[in-house]
C-alpha cells in the first residue's frame, strides 16, 4: 500500500510539473468545456421560463434535447483534452486548437460518438438497475411489509431491510468495479482510435486488471479539492481542479501503458518508478531504525553516566 501511495504522489508531482508549464492552455481548455456546459444549461432553463413551460408536457422533451446536445458537443471536446494531454506526456506540445481534434473530420467525430455511446451503453447495463434500486430504497420497508403481510413480525421486517441494504451495497460495489474496469478506455481510444470498440474495452479491462484500487484511490484523493471548489462558485474547477485531475489521469495512464514493445501491457514496464519508490521506502525504514538505535544508545549512555555519578556520590 505504501508503494501505491508513493506512486500516487509521483503522478501528482508529474501533473503539477506539466500544469506549471502549460497552465494557460489547460485552464482555457477546461474553462471552455465547463462554461459551454453551464451556458447551454442556462439557455435551456431560460427558454423553458420564457415560454412558461415549467409545468408543461413540453418541458421534458425540450430539456432532454438540450441535455443530448450538451452531451454530443462537450464529450468530444473532453476527449480532445485527453488527446492533448497524452501528446504532452509523449513530448509533443500541441496548440489549444487540438482540443477540437475530433471535430476536424466527420470520420473522427463518428468514431468518437460510436465509442462514447458503446461505453455508456455498457456502463448503463450495471448503473441503471442501481439507480432504480436507489430510487425505491427509501420506500422498501412499506413495500416489504405489504408484500410479506400486514401482520409481519417487526424482527422479520428488520431482517428483510438488512438483506436489502446488503444487496444495495453489493450493487454499489459492482458499479464501482465495472466503472474502474473501463477507466482506461478513453485513454486507449485516444491512443488507438482505429481499434474496434470491443477491443478497446478488452484492452482497458486488461490494463486495469490489477490497478482498479489504485485508480479508485487516485480519483478519491481529489475529493477534498472538489469539495473546496464548490465554495468558489466553480471557478476553482476551471483554474486548478479539473486541469489537475486531467493531467493526473494522463500521468497514471501513461505509466500503466508502456511504450516499449508497442502494444505490450505493464508487466515490468516503468519499473524505474517502482524501483525508486521501493528504494525510498527501504531507505526510510533504515533511517528510522538507525534513529531508534541512536536514541537507545544515547539513552544508555545517559543512564551509564548517571550510574557513575551516583557511585561517585556514594563513595564521597
Amino acid at each position: 500500500m505504501s508503494v501505491m501511495k508513493e506512486r500516487r504522489k509521483y503522478f501528482k508531482k508529474e501533473a503539477i510539473f506539466f500544469l506549471r508549464y502549460n497552465y494557460i492552455k489547460q485552464i482555457f481548455m477546461t474553462g471552455l468545456v465547463i462554461l459551454l456546459t453551464f451556458g447551454l444549461n442556462a439557455v435551456k432553463l431560460n427558454i423553458i421560463k420564457l415560454f412558461g413551460l415549467e409545468h408543461s408536457f413540453y418541458a421534458v422533451p425540450l430539456g432532454m434535447f438540450f441535455d443530448i446536445l450538451i452531451f454530443f458537443i462537450t464529450l468530444p471536446m473532453y476527449a480532445g483534452i485527453i488527446y492533448v494531454n497524452v501528446k504532452l506526456f509523449e513530448g509533443e506540445n500541441l496548440p489549444v486548437s487540438s482540443m477540437f481534434y475530433y471535430f476536424t473530420s466527420s470520420q473522427n467525430l463518428l468514431d468518437c460518438y460510436r465509442f462514447i455511446i458503446a461505453l455508456f451503453t455498457r456502463l448503463a447495463i450495471f448503473v441503471i438497475p442501481f439507480i432504480v434500486i436507489s430510487a425505491f430504497f427509501p420506500h422498501m420497508d412499506y413495500f416489504a411489509a405489504d408484500l410479506l403481510d400486514i401482520y409481519i413480525n417487526s424482527v422479520t421486517l428488520d431482517i428483510v431491510m438488512v438483506s436489502l441494504a446488503i444487496v444495495y451495497i453489493a450493487a454499489i460495489i459492482v458499479c464501482v468495479i465495472v466503472c474502474m474496469r473501463y477507466f482506461a478506455s478513453l485513454f486507449v481510444f485516444v491512443k488507438t482510435p482505429w481499434m474496434a470498440v470491443g477491443d478497446i474495452m478488452s484492452k482497458s479491462a486488461r490494463m486495469m486488471k490489477k490497478r482498479k484500487i489504485e485508480g479508485l484511490m487516485l480519483m478519491l484523493s481529489f475529493a477534498l479539492w472538489i469539495f473546496i471548489s464548490h465554495f468558489f462558485a466553480g471557478f476553482l474547477y476551471i483554474f486548478f481542479t479539473f486541469p489537475y485531475m486531467a493531467l493526473c489521469y494522463a500521468s497514471f495512464m501513461s505509466y500503466t501503458l508502456t511504450q516499449k514493445g508497442g502494444d505490450e501491457f505493464l508487466t515490468a514496464a516503468s519499473d524505474y518508478i517502482d524501483k525508486a519508490v521501493k528504494e525510498k521506502t527501504v531507505l526510510a525504514k533504515r533511517a528510522k531504525k538507525a534513529k531508534k538505535i541512536k536514541e537507545s544508545g544515547v539513552k544508555r549512555l545517559k543512564l551509564k553516566k548517571k550510574a557513575v555519578c551516583e557511585a561517585q556520590t556514594l563513595q564521597i
